[in-house]
């Protein structure tokens, strides 16, 4: 499912002017309408702002990052248009949040983050009705029933990171990064490990965008291994039992990772394909297949 306001979003980086600079915005999208699916995480659209907060040699981190995140997810099952609970092999859910987040540079091979996430889940995550805007006005499809979508909440998480790029030599490195999630959103914790291959000097393939600071390109290979101890998309609140369609989350996840970035003065263009593992025990097939495409702009 694509957005019917990802036109707009992109026509507006275009017009941002400047040189490469300490400040970006990106675009950042998740879909799997590029492999014609439509399911579980069927979407994912992002607008990032970041900035070079501080530098200064003398303090143990010297250099200092601060982001915002706008973004919305969007779950769905296989079987969109039935209104029989029994054919359903994932909830329906939405998720809308904004994020802030800072980062701590010990060097260019070393960095920690932090962030802090508020949103909600429900009708306010306003994915139904950007899913069926998009099906009904783009798609000229009839609307997804979401039935027995997951309630309305407000949600906080708190995000920790810890990535360290591996020198190989002039053009390879390895990349690696350990995560942790605390909140009502989810709980989990893995990391994701890598092969960078190229002139860029990024810490991680994903991220900050402000990494890479002179033209490169490089190709990525890797995987992502996490264990949730929970996940509300999946299995719904810890609190309460109001949602009237659950699953039981699978707790260990991975991902296989490829993807090719490329930077110039101004510009970042970013894609990587993602193959994840399933989520729940009833889901009809054993992997999922996405894209992300990425845009950032320097100014």
């Amino acid at each position: 499912m694509k957005h019917a306001f990802l036109p707009l979003l992109i026509a507006s980086l275009l017009f941002i002017e400047g040189s490469f600079g300490q400040q970006y915005v990106n675009l950042s999208v998740d879909n799997d309408l590029y492999f014609d699916l439509d399911r579980y995480y069927s979407s994912g659209i992002f607008v990032s702002f970041g900035k070079l907060k501080s530098i200064d040699q003398k303090e143990f981190f010297p250099k200092k990052f601060t982001h915002w995140t706008l973004g919305q997810e969007i779950y769905t099952p296989k079987n969109r248009y039935t209104r029989n609970i029994r054919d359903l092999d994932y909830p329906y859910g939405g998720w809308l949040f904004l994020e802030r987040s800072f980062e701590w540079y010990k060097s260019t091979l070393s960095a920690w983050g932090l962030s802090l996430k508020i949103g909600m889940t429900g009708k306010a995550s306003l994915a139904p009705y950007f899913q069926n805007l998009y099906h009904d006005k783009v798609l000229g499809l009839r609307d997804v029933a979401w039935v027995k979508a997951l309630p309305q909440r407000f949600h906080l998480n708190v995000n920790t990171l810890k990535k360290r790029r591996w020198p190989l030599g002039e053009r390879l490195a390895l990349l690696s990064e350990f995560f942790g999630n605390l909140g009502t959103q989810r709980i989990a914790a893995g990391g994701r490990f890598g092969v960078l291959w190229g002139t860029s000097e990024a810490l991680g393939f994903l991220g900050n965008p402000l990494e890479m600071q002179n033209k490169g390109y490089g190709f990525y290979m890797g995987t992502k291994q996490a264990y949730r101890l929970h996940d509300y998309m999946i299995s719904g609140s810890l609190f309460d039992n109001d949602a009237l369609f659950v699953l039981t989350d699978i707790p260990y996840k991975n991902s296989l990772e490829l993807g090719f970035a490329y930077h110039t003065e101004k510009w970042r263009f970013l894609t990587l394909w993602n193959s994840i593992s399933r989520d729940n025990r009833l889901q009809l097939n054993p992997r999922h297949y996405y894209l992300n495409i990425s845009v950032g702009r320097f100014f």
